[in-house]
């Protein structure tokens, strides 16, 4: 019956804030207790206790329960910022549906319909993108509308690969088919080129920077960072569920690990010749999920802990960057100037937005002593169990993200603060109603500096007790069992 309650129980929230989408603190303050409820209804899950319920199994397991903690302290932080971060009319609702659908992933055992409602996940996703502010008089741009068909093409594609790919497991027979084509190599392309374009690994990740791009970024930050790490557990539970998959694939698991070293490389180079603030960020985000993708792969239980380690950062140090532009790019009273021209004197002017990207990319791109940095240590030393030159490829990718930050920082953040123009003394018969206003900048919204502060707080003791959390998610990986076959 919790199992139930703590699938249903958000969708009849979302269900309530649709109602009273249009009033705006209400909803925000029902969102917020409804997460809040959701972490006390999981609380009374015991762990590994599968149950039956509608002909299909519910399992919670202390990795999901790690994941489903991380997911509801994402939406605080995103509810509590939409009281000054602007979003869709529906965003919240459309936020706690996602939060159920997530939820239902995790807890169910069925692969099959947990491939169905990945692309339901997405299909909600979508109605988040194209989602306008109540009130607006304008349509829909065509930027959004193009990033969000692109996201949605390449999501349906990603599940339709990967339910093949589970029908395939369903049939098959060990030792079939001699001399072809193993089919459990096939299978495994399949799933991976299906979880690739989700995570968007580089050559598969063409949504995700036009995704950035044009999305608000509370919306970017829900979907990708939510359905990103939720299909990051999928395939860690699929592998538990089927370790033939890689006991079979010694050659397809050492092409896939090289092809995320590839991948890793390319956002690298890719990162430096960008100009647009948001796209930079968008490549830093792929470089992290090709990272965790590596971790993944090379199925040790260094690799997969520091994986693991990488996605949690990845969702805090996403989320301070997408605060940070959100901040940024709030009106402040200044003319506007043309799409991707840096204004170099963000840090000065919104100084809590400018720390709250800067931080963010330090936990990224693991510069110490934030987070960050004990999880990227993790996958160096994977690495380089496996050989030198994949942790050369590693630190040389690690240097070109770090380069292409700096650049960053530099051309948007760092610049001397632009003077507000001052009014000269009244000249002989002009009066004051003949000369324009003067500008008066906006400050800091307090409620969105405070979740930033607490952000920055929570990478940085989780950079101090690295090696704590390391073995908290070692104790939680004990149970999956192909890690120790492999």
């Amino acid at each position: 019956m919790v199992y139930l309650l703590v699938i249903l129980f958000p969708l009849s929230m979302a269900g309530m804030c649709y109602i009273l989408r249009h009033s705006t603190l209400p909803i925000i303050l029902i969102a917020a207790s409804a997460v809040l409820t959701q972490f006390a209804l999981m609380t009374q899950i015991p762990l590994d206790t599968p149950t039956r319920l509608l002909g299909v199994t519910l399992d919670l397991s202390a990795l999901t329960r790690l994941f489903l903690v991380l997911f509801l302290w994402l939406f605080i932080v995103v509810f509590v910022a939409s009281f000054d971060l602007p979003q869709g009319t529906n965003f919240i609702p459309i936020s706690l549906l996602l939060l159920s659908l997530s939820t239902t992933i995790l807890l169910l055992q069925d692969p099959f319909i947990v491939s169905l409602l990945l692309v339901g996940a997405a299909l909600a996703a979508v109605l988040a993108i194209v989602d306008l502010p109540a009130g607006s008089g304008r349509l829909i741009e065509r930027g959004v509308l193009a990033a969000a068909l692109k996201y949605l093409v390449m999501m349906v594609l990603a599940g339709t690969l990967t339910y093949l790919s589970f029908i395939l497991i369903e049939v098959y027979r060990p030792g079939e088919a001699p001399g072809r084509i193993p089919l459990a190599r096939f299978m495994l392309a399949l799933l991976i080129t299906g979880f690739a374009l989700r995570l968007a690994i580089i050559p598969l990740h063409g949504w995700l920077p036009d995704l950035v791009e044009h999305t608000a970024p509370l919306v970017t930050s829900v979907v990708v960072l939510l359905l990103n790490s939720t299909s990051l557990l999928v395939l860690i539970l699929t592998f538990q569920r089927f370790p033939v998959l890689l006991v079979e694939n010694e050659v397809g698991l050492l092409v896939i690990r090289m092809a995320s070293l590839v991948a890793m490389l390319l956002s690298g180079l890719l990162v430096l010749g960008q100009n647009s603030l948001r796209r930079t960020v968008a490549y830093v985000v792929i470089y992290t999920s090709s990272m965790i993708f590596y971790g993944l792969i090379a199925a040790s239980p260094l690799g997969l802990t520091g994986a693991i380690f990488e996605a949690i950062n990845q969702v805090l140090g996403g989320l301070l960057v997408l605060l940070g532009i959100g901040l940024i790019e709030r009106p402040d009273g200044r003319p506007l100037l043309p799409a991707n021209q840096p204004r170099r004197d963000l840090l000065a002017r919104w100084p809590i937005g400018g720390m709250a990207i800067i931080t963010g990319l330090m936990v990224l791109l693991g510069v110490p002593p934030l987070s960050g940095y004990a999880s990227k240590l993790l996958l160096y030393r994977t690495a380089l169990e496996q050989s030198s030159v994949e942790l050369g490829v590693l630190l040389a990718t690690t240097v070109l993200m770090l380069l292409g930050a700096m650049r960053l920082i530099g051309d948007w953040l760092l610049g001397a603060p632009e003077l507000l123009s001052e009014h000269a003394p009244l000249m002989l018969g002009e009066t004051d109603a003949e000369r324009p206003a003067l500008q008066h900048l906006q400050p800091e919204p307090r409620t969105t500096s405070i979740v930033v502060v607490v952000l920055f707080l929570v990478c940085l003791l989780g950079g101090i007790y690295a090696q704590t959390i390391q073995q908290f998610i070692e104790g939680v990986i004990e149970g999956l069992t192909f890690v120790r076959i492999l």
